[in-house]
């Protein structure tokens, strides 16, 4: 399985994509079209599905997520959900999030609640850096 990885924009982010397991993304997403920008990287986590790594690593790191952005990084944690319940693998997510942002604290609370078979480890902070 190839791994994938797009960097950041002014308008998207960052995604690494490893098939050891390491899953890194974020930064700014506000894509004109985000069906369209997320193909890729939910054909690629369908793939991943198939043959998993027994640990599945994600980071996650945004500054700022639109509307569709956000719908779409819902599909991607319903994803992680189903590989978890399959148990081909174990998936642990750290999120970091800047300690100002409640509406991010709030987004990343219904993401949990949504993959709540997922161990998440919450990190607020002054600085998200945005990879480009």
């Amino acid at each position: 399985m190839q791994n994938l990885h797009l960097k950041g924009s002014e308008k998207t982010p960052h995604f690494y994509l490893n098939s050891n397991g390491e899953i890194r993304f974020g930064g700014i997403s506000m894509p004109e079209d985000a069906a369209s920008f997320y193909f890729d990287i939910m054909d690629w986590i369908s793939d991943y599905y198939r043959t998993p790594n027994q640990q599945t690593d994600v980071t996650v790191s945004f500054l700022y997520l639109n509307s569709s952005s956000s719908s779409m990084i819902f599909k991607i944690f319903h994803a992680l959900k189903r590989l978890q319940d399959s148990g081909k693998s174990r998936v642990k997510c750290n999120w970091y999030y800047e300690v100002s942002d409640d509406s991010m604290k709030d987004y990343i609370q219904k993401v949990q609640d949504l993959a709540d078979n997922i161990e998440f480890k919450i990190h607020p902070t002054d600085n998200i850096l945005v990879e480009q």
